[in-house]
């Protein structure tokens, strides 16, 4: 059965400078040009702020499914956005990809939905303070290494962003379509080059192993959660 994948509302980073109690935008082209610009205040010494909006996607298939809702502030497009193509929010089942605050908030506009999420994200001590948001919805866990939603939606276990981050895989009449979420970021020349700096973190390493694994399986497409997507063939 092939499925399909669309963003409803795309990442962007907006980015500011606080400078004598004003704020002053940064102007950027794109969300990886906004991470740029952030890290770039950052190293000049000035006080930097940034507001990460991440990929929310939209995958048909038997069922309607709205994976990272994002932010509180991306809730209503997020709607608006199901609604001009004639899918009501009531209607669609969710999908999260990890429980980070920039992911899950705009879970109000979806309460009482089936949403899958990973019991090693329901456990992760950041959930908690989101939990009366998690609480609106009905949870469906997911568990294990690997699984499947449905046939055609799998999802497998891609941690080093977050330990139970799930990414999915959406078979298209294109190929496979992979919603790697915050595995691969945080910015796209590093998954391109499929290395990332040598101070990166201590999460480096499992990262560029699961970076390896997602490219194993000969995607057309990969969907980050902060950039666009990555077509590789």
């Amino acid at each position: 059965m092939s499925h399909s994948v669309e963003i409803l509302v795309p990442a962007q980073r907006y980015v500011f400078a606080l400078e004598d109690g004003r704020a002053e935008p940064q102007h950027v082209t794109s969300s990886a040009d906004g991470f740029r610009a952030y890290k770039r205040l950052q190293s000049e010494g000035r006080i930097a702020a940034m507001i990460a909006l991440p990929n929310c996607c939209l995958i048909r298939a038997s069922e309607n499914y709205v994976v990272d809702p994002g932010l509180v502030m991306q809730g209503a497009p997020v709607s608006s956005s199901l609604r001009a193509r004639g899918i009501e929010p009531h209607t669609v089942k969710v999908i999260l990809t990890h429980a980070h605050f920039d992911h899950v908030e705009a879970l109000i506009e979806f309460s009482q939905r089936e949403t899958y999420l990973h019991e090693i994200e329901l456990d992760a001590p950041y959930t908690g303070i989101y939990q009366s948001i998690i609480d609106m919805v009905r949870i469906t866990k997911l568990s294990g290494e690997e699984g499947e939603i449905e046939p055609g939606l799998r999802w497998i276990l891609t941690p080093g962003h977050s330990d139970g981050l799930v990414s999915l895989l959406v078979d298209t009449d294109d190929g496979l379509v992979v919603i790697a979420s915050d595995c691969v970021g945080p910015l796209p020349e590093y998954f391109e080059q499929m290395d990332l700096p040598e101070d990166f973190g201590p999460e480096r390493e499992e990262l560029l192993r699961q970076w390896e694994r997602i490219r194993s399986l000969d995607p057309q497409t990969v969907i980050p959660g902060h950039n666009p997507p990555v077509v590789l063939r």
